[in-house]
């Protein structure tokens, strides 16, 4: 049977660590005797656990050990960061100090990142650290969760890559063509319409431009609506599309108010990268939502 261990490793700069101990030895955490849990924070949360025939002082003092190379195993997932920054997850490992061995061994307990290369340089971190002086038998679970900011943001931008491929398309009885779209918040919506039965690429096409505007057109729906102002309005664009190019826009009306509305305007449509699906012109109908926030109606 496994047992938690009630010692808590404080510090994060590991050129030492400090544990937190109550009577005899253990950390007073409100746990009882043989129990202690050691962790520490960073892109790497660290805790462990005893196995059967280890007490709460050897783990603290294996917890030492390898608090001391949690630089090395942040380089570990670092590096992975650097290649794929959506690896997560948490890894048990356990480390198994026996009599007659020097390094210890360490064994996968279970792989919650699914990345091996990941899973063999802690394995190789572990097994390397300075094993001297500490009691054999030590048996314990060594668990790494892993995160990082980078993952949610990645996430977010496949997801929103998604949603851009995947343009709803509706067509009337003579063919025309149209897609809606907008962000989650409501706060900007647009249409764009293509006439003619050829027009569906096209629409598609002017979809994903307009969509990976949205975060220009929200700024610029800020700016009409700061120092009090409305922030509410509609902005009429006609869009020339071709597949594999940038589209170039033409605002024809916009009674989204505000001195610097039409710079943003021209500036965010003037941004938007080469797109794919068509080729052909549409109307796209942007509108603005009236500010709900403070937040919203903020001075730059």
């Amino acid at each position: 049977m496994r047992t938690p261990l009630t010692a808590t490793i404080a510090a994060l700069a590991f050129p030492a660590l400090a544990l937190a101990q109550g009577p005899g030895g253990v950390a007073n955490s409100g746990m009882g005797q043989g129990e202690a849990r050691i962790s520490a924070r960073s892109d790497i949360r660290l805790s462990m656990e005893s196995l059967p025939g280890t007490n709460g002082a050897q783990v603290s003092a294996l917890g030492g050990r390898v608090g001391a190379r949690m630089s090395a195993l942040r380089t570990c997932y670092t590096d992975v960061l650097a290649q794929n920054p959506t690896v997560t997850g948490t890894l048990r490992m356990r480390v198994l100090l026996d009599a007659g061995t020097r390094p210890p061994r360490v064994e996968v307990d279970r792989d919650g990142t699914g990345h091996a290369p990941l899973v063999r340089c802690v394995s190789r971190t572990l097994a390397g650290l300075d094993a001297t002086g500490l009691t054999r038998p030590t048996h314990a679970i060594v668990q790494l969760e892993m995160q990082n900011t980078a993952a949610a943001g990645v996430e977010a931008s496949a997801e929103r890559a998604q949603q851009a491929a995947a343009v709803p398309i509706e067509i009337d009885g003579d063919g025309n063509a149209t897609s809606s779209g907008g962000t989650p918040d409501g706060h900007v919506r647009f249409r764009v319409v293509g006439r003619g039965r050829e027009a569906a690429g096209a629409v598609t096409a002017g979809h994903r431009a307009i969509f990976s505007a949205l975060p220009g057109l929200l700024d610029c729906r800020r700016r009409a609506g700061r120092r009090g102002g409305s922030s509410e309005g509609e902005t009429r664009i006609a869009m020339t599309v071709r597949d594999g190019r940038a589209p170039t826009s033409r605002v024809t009306s916009n009674t989204l108010p505000g001195t610097t509305t039409a710079r943003c305007l021209t500036r965010t449509l003037g941004a938007i990268a080469p797109t794919e699906g068509g080729s052909g012109s549409v109307t796209v109908i942007v509108t603005y939502a009236p500010a709900e926030t403070i937040e919203d109606a903020r001075p730059e």
